[in-house]
């Protein structure tokens, strides 16, 4: 492992970004999960455990790397799991994911529209009709799309408890199987009420914001972290590209921006010299504190007991006859 990271070196900068930005976790939060000696192993875990689920999921490696596609993830299963029973215009539908899509500005009403047909081809949705009023359609998460977001699910419970033992989210888990949707309920609520968690950290942003960028930013950091401060790293971007579905020329206009904002201390040259600059790094450790503090207040928030009411820009009955736009 290489020595030398100072993780704290821009603290002042990014705990003010942090509070003045109404983040859902505060600065001392963060600071309590990236300060722990075991935090790196966590980073470094995160590159083991994404780099497989990303590059066997060849449909996903299409829809959920960048921000906005994996929020609509999320949000997609919200509607699915806080579906009223007695209210057919609730739950997953076409009109209602456009809807919160567009509330939040995640996508336009045709780009909602194409991923979840790709969704649907994938093999992760399946349409189904409203037994109780027949011209709505559902759409239903498949026992593999389950399947595959309750493996993220445990791979964000390891990380945590990579990061602080003492959590013991992994062991919970065994002991809950309600855990995942409790937090995948909680980290959506967040974002409902407004939290953007990549606004106080836009030297992550410009990575996870651009196809591919979001896994090369992983891949690169776990390995500058391996070898240590100053020291520059190497990626075969061709070799790399066909792992995640991205193009070479795609990988290397990311890197070469990097450069021109000041994240890379050196040329990319194709990959063979990525060196991030300390704020770089510091950001990205700040930053991936801040998601694994996150998660773990969504996990430990007490299950509420009651039925969760949808928000009233879920319910409409343009659910009777949903928009289809070009993608």
């Amino acid at each position: 492992m290489g020595e030398n990271w100072q993780f704290d070196r821009f603290d002042m900068m990014f705990a003010a970004r942090v509070e003045t930005g109404g983040g859902a976790i505060d600065w001392p939060a963060i600071k309590a999960f990236r300060d722990v000696p075991t935090f790196t192993d966590a980073v470094l875990r995160y590159d083991a455990i994404s780099g497989p689920f990303y590059g066997n999921q060849f449909i996903l490696n299409k829809v959920v790397p960048e921000t906005w596609r994996f929020q609509m993830i999320a949000f997609l299963m919200h509607l699915h799991e806080t579906r009223d029973p007695e209210d057919p215009r609730s739950g997953l539908t076409l009109a209602n994911f456009q809807r919160v899509c567009a509330t939040l500005e995640l996508a336009s009403a045709g780009r909602a529209f194409a991923f979840l047909n790709i969704m649907r081809v994938g093999g992760y949705l399946a349409r189904t009709r409203s037994e109780t009023d027949r011209r709505i359609v559902h759409l239903e998460p498949t026992g593999h799309f389950i399947e595959t977001v309750e493996r993220w699910n445990d791979g964000i419970f390891e990380l945590i408890d990579t990061a602080m033992p003492a959590a013991g989210l992994v062991a919970a888990r065994a002991q809950n199987v309600m855990l995942s949707q409790t937090m995948r309920r909680h980290s959506v609520e967040k974002l409902l009420a407004g939290w953007r968690p990549l606004d106080a950290f836009p030297e992550v942003e410009h990575f996870a914001s651009r196809d591919g960028g979001w896994m090369l930013l992983a891949r690169a950091m776990a390995l500058s972290l391996r070898e240590g401060a100053g020291k520059p790293v190497a990626i075969d971007l061709v070799g790399f590209g066909k792992e995640f579905g991205s193009s070479r020329t795609q990988l290397r206009r990311i890197l070469e921006s990097a450069y021109a904002a000041e994240l890379l201390e050196e040329p990319p040259q194709n990959g063979a010299t990525i060196c991030f600059s300390q704020q770089m790094v510091c950001a990205f450790a700040s930053w991936f504190a801040w998601y694994l503090a996150s998660y773990h207040d969504s996990a430990m928030a007490a299950p509420q007991r009651e039925r969760i009411a949808q928000p009233s820009y879920l319910s409409s009955d343009d659910n009777a006859a949903p928009r289809q736009s070009n993608a």
